[in-house]
């Protein structure tokens, strides 16, 4: 993934594809469970109380992008709907 495809709204190239495999069979969205895992690993290593209240305001702002890019999806590809009962969003067979 190049940097020119890193947005801060999600948007669905016209002549994009559905990806449904590597990490894709178990979870819907590999790279916001990584910048979770990482941002994550970086506030218990350093558990301030405002460190903490950074990452649960990312994971609320992120949890809201990904339900919007979801929408995006459903419109843009109709085969996502069964893609998505199919998958957990960011913790494989949990959420």
């Amino acid at each position: 993934m190049g940097l020119r495809q890193v947005k801060v709204f999600p948007e669905v190239p016209g002549q994009g594809k559905l990806i449904v495999l590597g990490p894709y069979r178990w979870i819907r969205h590999p790279m916001y469970a990584s910048v979770f895992l990482v941002t994550l690993a970086w506030t218990l290593g350093s558990p301030l109380p405002y460190c903490m209240l950074l990452w649960v305001g990312l994971l609320v702002t992120v949890s809201v992008k990904i339900r919007y890019e979801e929408r995006l999806l459903m419109n843009r590809f109709p085969e996502y709907e069964t893609y998505w009962r199919q998958t957990k969003r960011l913790i494989p067979f949990v959420w």
